[in-house]
């Protein structure tokens, strides 16, 4: 049960990562759990996905509440993406809006998060800094 817990606590802590060795792991941990898989490995996993799935929802109503369509056609997705992310505006909007991509409902991760925090800082201050001479 313990080694359950301690797996499923390191599988929350790759979510949101999508590089090829936070995926492996992930994939690894899915594959000891499948193997181990006893009432309580079961009972544990199912408990972990319905308490992310709930967190999920929760941050995706968080935002969108934030976020209401005015506000967010002036965010430059395209811009944000490509300078914080390195990414595409459709990578960042499945995320946001919490698209299902190939099954899977992706979202920001907590340094995600900061990141695109840190960018709408920055780009508020610039914009506040502008001034017609």
């Amino acid at each position: 049960m313990e080694d359950t817990k301690k797996l499923l606590a390191e599988y929350r802590s790759l979510m949101g990562l999508d590089d090829a060795a936070s995926v492996a792991r992930k994939e690894e941990i899915a594959e000891l759990l499948k193997k181990s898989a006893t009432a309580g490995t079961q009972e544990q996993a199912r408990e972990f996905v319905k308490d992310n799935l709930a967190r999920i929802d929760s941050d995706m109503a968080v935002l969108r509440h934030k976020i209401d369509s005015e506000s967010y056609g002036l965010l430059p997705l395209s811009y944000i993406a490509k300078r914080y992310f390195g990414k595409s505006a459709a990578w960042l909007s499945q995320r946001l809006n919490g698209t299902p991509v190939r099954g899977h409902v992706y979202t920001l991760n907590d340094e995600q998060k900061s990141t695109f925090n840190n960018a709408l800082q920055e780009i508020g201050d610039r914009i506040a800094s502008l001034r017609l001479a």
